[in-house]
């Protein structure tokens, strides 16, 4: 579960600034004492409150929802307002608004200023149209331009004139900074809207995964795998920030392989982790090209309990420490004791493909509404899936759609879980 202390933020003070960053205000109403009730960015009426289309409303009531959360943080923390600069945290805020500087990018090609009654866009010329005709339009949202040649960090400096702002984003070389533990822990819960396009995320990310297993020929090299599923996801909006493929015993002595030139005779494992709405989510699949050997086929049936053991025990208000000590006990029952220290067992996944990793010694607690990515794997074997919980149960948003299952007993329970494709 994210929380307050898995982000490190800023607080920035704007009394004391260069002259420099305070042209153009007036200073018999801005005062270096002062502290101004009234916003320099006043609320103003949207032109587009009207705006009929359902999907936007949709949307509108989820940035809704999160900007009363910064207005609770604002709240607790004592803080005017905030800027987000990170890509992630931007998608968040605008309910999956495309606004990174790169397809792979940490920061935003924007910013973000939000206190508790206006929201403002800081963005230059260059990107301006793009952002409020194609990712922003009739959301609510107002424009803070400048030219592009200008630094972003003028329009923040009078934005936020004498006021406690909270950021995401380190403003180098600023000697009114300072650090404080805040911002990331509000993303939790899912929204509604956000489980939905999780859910939806995640069927398509799962049609895309084992399409690929059923189609490609043995021979083909890792790269050329990589490039069809990337080919599938793409054409469906969604972005594979993270794409592994491992062939044969490449995945035995890399637990955490890329793709490579190198040919596939007996099997692939293949793990992505695809992007869209700024979401994530996260799964593998496993292919062989005649009867798996057995020896695989037992460390993947160890995979799979694993796996299912902490699906099982993943609900809301349950230790991370807890489901991880379970998970050991099913590692050394089968005296495999030391095969969670090799790899990476899970993590809790949302804007970030790894939002917080889980160790053994995690204090947090699970929260209702999160998303989570179980992945462990013994030797070759991996078994993962992405799962949202909730005060229901879990639902695997990655589920199995055209692909052999096994199921696994946890508590008298069954789980079903992945088996390996035999071609």
């Amino acid at each position: 579960m994210a929380t307050v202390s898995q982000q490190a933020a800023l607080t920035v003070s704007f009394e004391g600034m260069p002259d420099l960053l305070l042209d153009g205000f007036d200073r018999v109403l801005h005062t270096a004492s002062d502290r101004p009730n009234t916003d320099t960015l006043p609320t103003l009426s949207d032109p587009t409150a009207d705006f009929q289309d359902r999907a936007v409303a949709r949307r509108r009531d989820d940035i809704e929802e999160k900007h009363k959360r910064v207005c609770d943080f604002l709240d607790a923390s004592g803080h005017d307002a905030v800027v987000f600069g990170r890509a992630d945290s931007i998608a968040w805020f605008t309910s999956g608004g495309d606004l990174g500087q790169d397809l792979g990018s940490e920061l935003g090609s924007v910013l973000l200023y939000v206190n508790r009654n206006c929201r403002a866009v800081v963005t230059d010329n260059v990107q301006s149209a793009r952002v409020f005709e194609e990712e922003l339009a009739g959301l609510g949202f107002q424009l803070k331009e400048r030219a592009w040649f200008d630094d972003p960090r003028r329009i923040i400096a009078e934005l936020g004139h004498n006021k406690r702002v909270a950021t995401d984003m380190c403003l180098e070389a600023s000697p009114w900074t300072r650090r404080l533990d805040c911002l990331r822990g509000i993303r939790q819960p899912l929204t509604p809207l956000e489980r939905q396009r999780l859910r939806e995320l995640g069927r398509t990310l799962t049609l895309a995964v084992e399409a690929t297993c059923r189609n490609f020929v043995r021979g083909e090299k890792e790269a050329d795998v990589a490039g069809h599923l990337a080919h599938r996801l793409i054409r469906e909006g969604v972005v594979p920030v993270d794409l592994r493929v491992a062939g044969d015993d490449r995945s035995d002595r890399y637990r955490q392989p890329t793709f490579k030139a190198a040919p596939i005779g007996k099997r692939a494992t293949i793990t992505v982790t695809g992007r869209r709405f700024g979401l994530c989510a996260t799964v593998s699949r496993t292919v062989s090209f005649g009867r798996v050997e057995p020896e695989h086929a037992k460390k993947h049936q160890l995979a799979t309990m694993v796996d299912a053991t902490c699906i099982y025990f993943s609900r809301p208000g349950e230790k991370f420490s807890e489901i991880f000590r379970r998970a050991k006990r099913i590692f050394e029952k089968f005296e495999y004791a030391h095969e969670w220290t090799l790899d990476y067992l899970g993590h809790v996944i949302g804007y970030a493909p790894r939002e917080v990793l889980i160790v053994p010694d995690s204090v947090e607690v699970l929260r209702d509404g999160t998303a989570l990515c179980w992945s462990p794997s013994v030797g070759p074997a991996r078994s993962s899936d992405t799962i949202a919980i909730d005060a229901r149960g879990y639902e695997v948003v990655t589920g199995a759609q055209n692909w052999p299952q096994v199921e696994v007993a946890v508590k008298g329970y069954i789980i079903p879980r992945p088996a390996i494709l035999e071609r």
